[in-house]
């Protein structure tokens, strides 16, 4: 319902019209009743982003394409940048993991 009434305030604007109306406390008072009143419909539970999950659409990717190039490197760098500093990070202790250091932690040689 904002959103119409946005748009009718900026049809208005355009023509040169007085909005006033629009920052009428009544106005605001009044949507909030009508969202009240009226049931929400229900939000889909969504699940965060883990690294099967990106590795699943990653996989769906045939990286034949410029498109599915850049879609996967996209992909790639939006999810390295929300990993946590210790996600990517690593301690001393990390390193008795031997050939299976590589697989979970930045190294050199993945740049």
């Amino acid at each position: 319902m904002k959103l119409y009434l946005a748009g009718v305030k900026s049809y208005q604007l355009d023509l040169g019209i007085d909005c006033k109306a629009f920052s009428n406390p009544r106005l605001e008072r009044t949507i909030h009743r009508i969202k009240c009143d009226h049931n929400q419909p229900e939000r889909r539970t969504r699940t965060p982003l883990t690294r099967p999950y990106l590795l699943k659409v990653l996989s769906a990717l045939t990286g034949n394409y410029y498109e599915d190039v850049v879609i996967y490197a996209a992909f790639t760098l939006a999810f390295a940048g929300f990993l946590r500093v210790g996600e990517f990070t690593h301690q001393e202790s990390d390193r008795a993991l031997a050939q299976g250091f590589g697989k979970w932690f930045l190294t050199k040689s993945c740049i």
